[in-house]
C-alpha cells in the first residue's frame, strides 16, 4: 500500500510552530485513495513527502532580482511508484544527478524504486507570482535616500520595512445577521499568510532601537533584530510597517530576510481561538439583538399601561376634588339647613306631588327633543370629515394649479427658442432665399435678353431677306414658332402701338413661300425685349429686394419695399411676437413668492392656499365642537329620559316624602355631624390623588426613554455587533478556504496537504560582491528543514 504526506520547507521554527496541524497530518485512507488513483501509482508500501521552498532575492529596495523553487521529494518504504508533481519545468535541474523522471507542461513525473529511504531534490526558475511584496525605505539624517548613500555614511539611519500580502481581492462572504437570518456583503479577503523578517545589524550599528522588532545580540557585537507579521484580516492586517533606528559609522545596509507561510485561521493553533472569538461575538450580538428587542416591548407595555394609569388618576383626583367641594361647601351646610327646611317641606311635598305631574310632561318633550338634537349633531358630526377632506382636496388641487402656473411661465419664457418655433423660421429662410435666387435669376435674364436685343437689332439693321423653297422647306417649322413667340408676345403688351407693331411682324412670318424680309422683324423684336421684357424684370428685381436691385444700378419706383424686406421684416416681428407674448405670459402668472396685492395668477392662488388653509383649521376646530356638543346631547338625552321617568316617581313619591320628613328632621342633625368628618377624608383623598397624578408621567416618560436610549439602541447596537462580528468571522473563513484552495506555488500531488513556504532575501549594500557560496549554503539549509518537516511528518503517521 502506498501513503502519500505533504509538507512544506521552511526556515523558521515561528513559521513551523504557526502552520495548521492539517498540513502536517497523516490523510485518511479516503484520501490515501484518490492520492493512489490522481497522483501515484505503484506498488508496495511507500510514503512520498512533497516539500517546496520558492526562494527569491531582492535588491536593498525590494525590487524582485531572481526567484528559484526548490523542491524535495522524499521516499520511504520499499517498492516502486510512480509519482505525478506540478511544478515549475523551467530551467529544471535535478540536485541529487540521478534521472528517472519526465516533464509535462508545468509537471514532473517520476518513477522510483525505494528500499529504505530515497529522495529526489529539484531547482527551477520559478515563474509564478510571489505572494507578498516588499518595499524599503532609507532615511539617513532625515533625508531619504538611495540603499547605496549609505555605504561609509556616518549619522542616524532609519530603516522602514513594508511587507504587503498581494493576494488580497474584494469576495462576497455570507454571514449571519443580528436577526438570525444569512446576508451576504463583499468584503476584503486574503490567503492568510505569517511571517517574519530578520535581519543582523553589525557592531557599528549602536544605539538601535524599535518599536516593533523583538531585540537580542547575536555573540560577536551585533544586533539581532525580529520582526513578526500576521498579514490578513480581522486578526492582522493585509500590510505590515516596521523597522528599526540606529546611529551607524561608517555605514552599510546589512542583509536581511523575509519568510512567510500560509495558514488557516480556523485550525491554527495560533490563530483558531481569536476565530471563535469573532464567532462567539457574532452570536453574542446576535441573543443580545433578541433580548434587547424582548425588553423594549416590554417596556412599550409598561408605558401603555402607566398612560391608562394615569388617565384613571386624573378621574379620580377630578372626582375627589368635586367630593371634597362638594362636602365642605355644600353638603355640610346643607345637612344643617336640611334639618331646618325638612320642617317646611313636609308643607311642600304636597305641592311638589302637583307640580311633579306637570313636570311629567315637560320631560317627556325634553326627551324628544334632546334625542332629536343628538340625531342631528350625530349626522353633522358624519359629514364633518367629508367637509375636511374636500377642503384638503381643494388645498391639494391649488397646489397643483400652482405648480401648473409655474411650469406654463417657464415653458412661455422659452417661447422664442421653443423647437416648435423653428420650422417657421425655417420656411422663412428658406423663402428668403428662394426670393435672392429668383432675384439673381431675373438680373441674369435681363442681361441675357439686353445682349440678345442688341444682337437682334443689329441683326435687323442690315435688312436679310430669307426665300423659302415651298411648303416641304425644312425653315418652315423656325419661321412658324417665330410667328407663335411674336404672336405670343403681342398678346402681354398693354401698350396699343407695342401690341400692333409685334402683331405685323408676326403676320409676315405667316407665309409658306417666297422671299421674307427679316430686317425690320427682328428691329420690333429687339425694341419689345429691350423696352418691354428686360424693364419688366428690372421691376421684378426690385419687387423681390429693393435694396439689392437699388445696389445693382437700377432705379425702382415708388417706396415700396421689395418682397425680401418685407420677409425679413417678418422675421423680426415674429421675434418681437414671441418675445411679447412670453414677457405678457409670465408677467400675469407671477413669481413663487407673489400674493394677491400683486394682482398676478400665482398671488392669487398662493391667497387661495392661506385662505383655504384658515378655512381648515377652522372646519378642524368645527368638527372638534360637533364631537363635543354629541357627547352632550347624547349626556342630555339620557338624562331626560331619565328625568321623565323620574318626574313620574315624583308624584308618587312626594305624598311619602311628607311622611318622611319628619323622620329625616330628626336624622339631619346627625348628618350634619358625620359630613363634616367626611369632608375632612375627602381634603386627604383629593391631596393624596393630585400626587399620586403628578408622579404618573414620569413613569410614562421614563418607559419611553428608556425604551428610545436603552433597548432600542441596546438592540440596534446588538444587531451591528453581530454583523460586524459576523463579517469578520465570514471573512476568516474565506481566507481558511482560499488557503486551501490557493496555499500551493504550483500544487503538489493531488490530494497532497501540502502549502507552499516563501523566503525573500533582501540584498545587503556594503560595497563588496553578493557571495554566491552563502545563497547555496541557504539553499541547502533549506532542504534540511525540509528533511526534519519530513521526519516529523512521518512520526505524525505512526
Amino acid at each position: 500500500m502506498l501513503r502519500r504526506t505533504g509538507a512544506a520547507a521552511f526556515g523558521l521554527p515561528l513559521l513551523l510552530l504557526a502552520a495548521p496541524a492539517s498540513a502536517l497530518a497523516p490523510l485518511d485512507s479516503a484520501a490515501q485513495a484518490r492520492q493512489l488513483a490522481a497522483g501515484t501509482t505503484g506498488d508496495g508500501d511507500i510514503t512520498v513527502t512533497n516539500t517546496e521552498t520558492v526562494q527569491a532575492r531582492l535588491d536593498a529596495t525590494g525590487r524582485l532580482q531572481v526567484a528559484r523553487l526548490y523542491e524535495q521529494l522524499a521516499f520511504t518504504g520499499t517498492g516502486t511508484t510512480t509519482v505525478v508533481n506540478p511544478t515549475s519545468t523551467a530551467g529544471l535541474r535535478n540536485l541529487d544527478g540521478f534521472g528517472g523522471f519526465t516533464t509535462g507542461e508545468d509537471t514532473m513525473t517520476a518513477t522510483v524504486t525505494v528500499d529504505g529511504e530515497k529522495r529526489l531534490r529539484t531547482v527551477s526558475d520559478f515563474t509564478g507570482e510571489l505572494p507578498v511584496g516588499v518595499d524599503v525605505r532609507y532615511r539617513l539624517n532625515g533625508e531619504d535616500v538611495d540603499p547605496g548613500r549609505v555605504v561609509g555614511a556616518d549619522g542616524t539611519l532609519e530603516v522602514r520595512y513594508t511587507v504587503h500580502n498581494l493576494t488580497a481581492r474584494q469576495d462576497e462572504v455570507t454571514y449571519v445577521d443580528g436577526t438570525g437570518k444569512p446576508a451576504t456583503t463583499t468584503a476584503l479577503t486574503v490567503v492568510p499568510l505569517v511571517g517574519q523578517l530578520t535581519t543582523t545589524l553589525p557592531s557599528t550599528f549602536t544605539a538601535v532601537t524599535s518599536g516593533e522588532a523583538n531585540i537580542a545580540g547575536d555573540g560577536r557585537g551585533g544586533t539581532k533584530l525580529s520582526f513578526t507579521m500576521t498579514l490578513f484580516p480581522p486578526i492582522g492586517s493585509d500590510t505590515a510597517e516596521f523597522g528599526y533606528t540606529a546611529t551607524i559609522q561608517g555605514g552599510k545596509v546589512p542583509a536581511a530576510n523575509v519568510s512567510v507561510l500560509p495558514v488557516s485561521p480556523l485550525t491554527s493553533p495560533s490563530f483558531k481561538g481569536g476565530a471563535a472569538s469573532y464567532e462567539g461575538g457574532a452570536e453574542s450580538g446576535q441573543a443580545l439583538t433578541a433580548g434587547a428587542t424582548q425588553i423594549d416591548g416590554n417596556l412599550l407595555a409598561l408605558r401603555d399601561g402607566a398612560a391608562t394609569l394615569l388617565d384613571g388618576l386624573l378621574q379620580l383626583q377630578d372626582g375627589a376634588a368635586q367630593l371634597s367641594a362638594g362636602l365642605n361647601g355644600e353638603a355640610a351646610p346643607g345637612a344643617r339647613q336640611l334639618a331646618t327646611g325638612l320642617v317646611t317641606a313636609r308643607t311642600g311635598a304636597s305641592d311638589l306631588a302637583a307640580g311633579a305631574a306637570t313636570a311629567d310632561g315637560g320631560a317627556r318633550r325634553l326627551a324628544d327633543g334632546a334625542a332629536s338634537l343628538d340625531a342631528g349633531l350625530t349626522q353633522a358630526g358624519q359629514k364633518a370629515p367629508a367637509l375636511l377632506d374636500g377642503l384638503t382636496q381643494v388645498q391639494g388641487g391649488l397646489a397643483k394649479v400652482d405648480q401648473g402656473l409655474a411650469t406654463m411661465s417657464a415653458t412661455a419664457g422659452g417661447l422664442p427658442t421653443d423647437p416648435r418655433v423653428k420650422p417657421l423660421r425655417d420656411g422663412i429662410t428658406a423663402l428668403k432665399a428662394g426670393v435672392e435666387s429668383a432675384r439673381l435669376g431675373a438680373k441674369s435674364m435681363s442681361s441675357s435678353l439686353t445682349s440678345m436685343a442688341a444682337v437682334l437689332d443689329g441683326l435687323g439693321q442690315t435688312q436679310p431677306t430669307l426665300t423659302l423653297a415651298g411648303p416641304g422647306d425644312p425653315r418652315i417649322p423656325a419661321v412658324a414658332g417665330l410667328s407663335q413667340f411674336l404672336t405670343a408676345a403681342a398678346a402681354t403688351q398693354s401698350d396699343p402701338v407695342k401690341k400692333a407693331t409685334l402683331q405685323a411682324v408676326a403676320a409676315m412670318y405667316t407665309v409658306d413661300t417666297g422671299p421674307v424680309d427679316l430686317g425690320p422683324g427682328l428691329q420690333s423684336l429687339a425694341g419689345v425685349i429691350s423696352g418691354g421684357i428686360v424693364p419688366g424684370l428690372w421691376s421684378l428685381q426690385c419687387g423681390m429686394n429693393r435694396t439689392a436691385a437699388t445696389t445693382d444700378g437700377l432705379t425702382c419706383a415708388g417706396t415700396s419695399p421689395g418682397l425680401a424686406e418685407g420677409l425679413a421684416g417678418v422675421d423680426g416681428g415674429l421675434t418681437q411676437l414671441l418675445t411679447t407674448i412670453a414677457g405678457s405670459v409670465q408677467g400675469a402668472i407671477g413669481q413663487d413668492a407673489d400674493t394677491q396685492a400683486n394682482g398676478t395668477l400665482r398671488g392669487g392662488i398662493t391667497s387661495l392656499q392661506d385662505g383655504t388653509a384658515q378655512i381648515i383649521t377652522g372646519a378642524q376646530s368645527l368638527v372638534s365642537g360637533l364631537g363635543q356638543l354629541q357627547a352632550g346631547a347624547g349626556q342630555l338625552r339620557t338624562g331626560s329620559s331619565q328625568l321623565s321617568s323620574g318626574t313620574s316617581q315624583l308624584a308618587g313619591g312626594a305624598a311619602r316624602l311628607s311622611t318622611g320628613t319628619s323622620q329625616l328632621a330628626a336624622g339631619a342633625g346627625d348628618l350634619a355631624d358625620g359630613l363634616g368628618g367626611a369632608a375632612d377624608g375627602a381634603d386627604q383623598l383629593a391631596d393624596g390623588l393630585t400626587q399620586a397624578a403628578d408622579g404618573a408621567p414620569a413613569l410614562v416618560d421614563g418607559a419611553t426613554q428608556l425604551s428610545e436610549q436603552g433597548t432600542s439602541v441596546l438592540a440596534e447596537t446588538g444587531a451591528q455587533t453581530a454583523a460586524d462580528y459576523g463579517v469578520k468571522y465570514a471573512v476568516l473563513e474565506a481566507g481558511a478556504q482560499r488557503t486551501a484552495e490557493e496555499s500551493m506555488a504550483y500544487g503538489g500531488p493531488e490530494g497532497a496537504a501540502s502549502v507552499t513556504a516563501y523566503s525573500l532575501d533582501l540584498a545587503a549594500v556594503d560595497g563588496a560582491a553578493v557571495s554566491s557560496a552563502g545563497r547555496g549554503i541557504t539553499a541547502l539549509a533549506l532542504f534540511g528543514v525540509g528533511a526534519t518537516v519530513a521526519t516529523l511528518s512521518r512520526r505524525r503517521l505512526l
